[in-house]
């Protein structure tokens, strides 16, 4: 129990909105320390000979180098994953681990100080807060370049980059809702000017409910409900009956559909130009360039007593990408806008029978992905606070690796999908 609460204040410490304030204190000194493995379930693994790394010449006695394997530091499209991880059940974690998602091998970093959020800067930089929280700021920075090994600490004041907030938010910088009016209204902010525009009406009548961007910023799905409405005082799903889209370039309206069987606020778009949602139980997609609209009654069929989730796509797949849960079990699956195949992951492999898949985080091209599981059911549309959950990762050849307690690695009550992303960046 005293476990749970400490994960619990944690979690809720990175879901408070946050306004960045700097002191200073006096830095400690680093000394390298790699801890040694721990035993981890792992299927298939090859442990790959690690050789010592470029050290470049360091002037600040806060530095170290780390002699990181070398598809840690000359990775791939899609790249490695970078969770936090603690064997100790402490509140926060002071370890990180680098997994590298071709055979499952697996690299642990020990920062020396707890941190209490993390991203990756681009595909070469993790950047660790330490000594605070999301509710005021972070006293120290540690930041890890795999590409050359070299970890630095520095003091907030002395960071050399901008720093990141660490709250969590389901909307984008660019679009917003404002809950400032009783209906609320969507709001686009100029990314260059600044200059913050209305693209729904507070007073029509109808108020929004969830936003989602496709790819590019080019257009905009509206989840809203036309009539009275009210938010659900709990966590059950939040339905909609219309779905508006709207081109970001032009900022007009250009589709709108009305569905008397309800749409989930949890839309997803399938790739650049097409935008997939949840009417009940049954997926619709919409061609916007050609203004059509069609519904995937097969998957229904398929799971006719399981709630049906779509899951954010990685852009890179012509597949629309949902979860099914069911009374028994819960899977991952997709279904091939094209062909229309339709194929579960989950069904592959054995750890995956009698298991409700309740989380998931693909790399940049959808190449692997990283799923949360659990046998203890899921109720729709997410789990809250689940617990015995586990962590398995995927790749394209079909080969699972089991990476163990997702207590281990400090996930299970964050958000879905994974947030903050623990996969490298690929352009950024």
């Amino acid at each position: 129990m005293d476990r749970f609460i400490r994960r619990f204040i944690f979690v809720m410490l990175l879901l408070v909105a946050c306004r960045p304030t700097y002191s200073t204190r006096p830095l400690p000194t680093n000394t390298a320390q790699i801890p040694s493995t721990p035993a981890v379930t792992a299927i298939a693994t090859q442990t790959l000979a690690v050789g010592p790394s470029v050290t470049p010449t360091l002037s600040d006695q806060n530095a170290r180098v780390l002699a990181l394997p070398r598809w840690a530091r000359y990775s791939f499209p899609g790249g490695i994953l970078a969770l936090p991880y603690d064997d100790s059940a402490k509140e926060n974690p002071s370890k990180v681990i680098l997994v590298n998602p071709d055979d499952g091998e697996k690299f642990f970093i020990d920062l020396m100080k707890e941190f209490y959020y993390y991203y990756w800067v681009d595909n070469e930089h993790i950047v660790f807060f330490h000594d605070g929280n999301c509710d005021t700021s972070p006293i120290y920075i540690s930041d890890l370049n795999v590409s050359n090994g070299v970890l630095n600490l520095y003091s907030a004041e002395t960071f050399p980059g901008e720093i990141e907030t660490c709250c969590f938010s389901l909307e984008d910088k660019i679009v917003h809702i404002n809950y400032d009016f009783s209906e609320g209204v969507v709001e686009y902010v100029d990314p260059s000017s600044g200059d913050v525009s209305q693209l729904t009406d507070p007073d029509d009548g109808v108020t929004d409910i969830s936003v989602q961007l496709s790819r590019d910023n080019d257009f905009l799905a509206v989840v809203q409900f036309d009539g009275d409405f009210k938010f659900p005082e709990t966590t059950a799903p939040v339905y909609g009956n219309t779905i508006s889209i709207f081109n970001l370039r032009t900022r007009q309206l250009m589709l709108q559909y009305f569905e008397e069987q309800g749409i989930l606020s949890e839309v997803s778009f399938v790739d650049y130009v097409n935008l997939a949602y949840m009417r009940r139980n049954t997926p619709c997609l919409v061609l916007i360039l050609s203004q059509v609209k069609k519904c995937i009654h097969n998957i229904q069929n398929r799971f006719p007593d399981s709630t049906i989730i779509l899951a954010q796509n990685s852009y890179h797949d012509a597949r629309l990408q949902f979860f099914y849960f069911s009374k028994e079990q819960g899977g991952y699956c997709s279904y091939d806008t094209i062909s229309g195949g339709l194929g579960c992951l989950t069904d592959r492999f054995a750890v995956f029978h009698d298991q409700f898949v309740i989380n998931y985080s693909f790399s940049y091209y959808g190449h692997y992905r990283l799923i949360e599981y659990s046998s203890e059911g899921c109720p729709a549309p997410w789990c809250v606070n689940p617990e015995n959950t586990y962590l398995a990762l995927s790749n394209q050849e079909g080969e699972l690796f089991e990476l163990g307690s997702s207590d281990l690695y400090y996930i299970s009550s964050l958000f879905r999908p994974l947030r903050p992303d623990p996969w490298q960046p690929w352009r950024l």
